[in-house]
């Protein structure tokens, strides 16, 4: 299924030569569309979710006369052509210095108006509201619709790329002995798990390396790869920083909190 409605896509993409872009797609259903994605490389399909840590993002097909081959080009090139853009951003307001909404509450909101998940993209949640990724056709809707989240009045409009607030996220350094950089090592280690909870984690596929789904227990991470167990955080592997004295290895990673 999801490989035929990106075929779709692709194929719309041939007929008409311009930007044309999927729904948005989880870890787990990028990982399923990688080969995909790399596939069609050529023909400018690139993974986007409207900035360069996006989580949810879609696949968006590129004529290569626009001379873009990587998210950061993406993002640029929408910032300054705004109405390229296949997605929309909602700066969602609540009017409260601090309403205590949580992406949950925006996201459940949402879902009860009848919008689809794949329509919605990352939903970034700050003290006086959120700004929320979603595709361009269902904006006008929810600009005029999307009134209230749980009893807190919302008030929306529909803003340009170039006026996303990405903030810098909170992170926790954590310094960890462990025996090797291992992903299950890792995985046990940073969310406090045991090896072989680690090990099922990984192959239940909910543990994922830089976006896509990491299958190999013994894979050895690298520094700055992205490392996230669905349900529990994320995290950044900064690399090793010295040795103990019975040999374990130490490693540093800055755990999104």
């Amino acid at each position: 299924m999801l490989l035929n409605m990106a075929e779709d896509k692709y194929r719309r993409f041939e007929r008409e030569y311009a930007i044309v872009a999927t729904d948005f797609y989880d870890l787990a259903q990028q990982s399923v569309l990688a080969s995909f994605v790399r596939e069609h490389a050529g023909e400018g399909a690139l993974f986007f979710g409207g900035f360069e840590d996006a989580e949810r993002r879609g696949i968006i097909f590129l004529p290569d006369y626009l001379g873009i081959g990587s998210q950061r080009e993406l993002a640029d090139f929408f910032r300054d052509n705004p109405q390229e853009c296949p997605y929309a951003i909602l700066d969602v307001k609540t009017g409260q210095k601090d309403a205590g909404l949580k992406h949950s509450d925006y996201l459940g909101s949402l879902l009860a108006l009848g919008i689809k998940r794949e329509k919605t993209g990352d939903i970034l949640v700050s003290h006086s509201g959120a700004q929320i990724f979603v595709t361009k056709e269902i904006a006008p809707y929810l600009a005029e619709n999307y009134t209230k989240a749980g009893r807190v009045s919302l008030n929306v409009r529909v803003i340009p790329i170039s006026e996303l607030m990405v903030t810098s996220p909170d992170l926790k350094r954590m310094r960890i002995a462990i025996a090797s950089p291992r992903l299950d090592n890792a995985v046990a280690a940073v969310f406090s798990l045991s090896r072989r909870s680690a090990a099922e984690a990984i192959s239940r596929g909910l543990v994922f390396v830089n976006n896509m789904e990491a299958k190999k227990p013994d894979l050895y991470l690298k520094g700055g790869e992205k490392l996230v167990l669905r349900g529990r955080g994320k995290a950044i592997y900064l690399g090793d920083c010295g040795t103990s004295r019975k040999g374990k290895t130490y490693a540093e990673f800055d755990r999104y909190i």
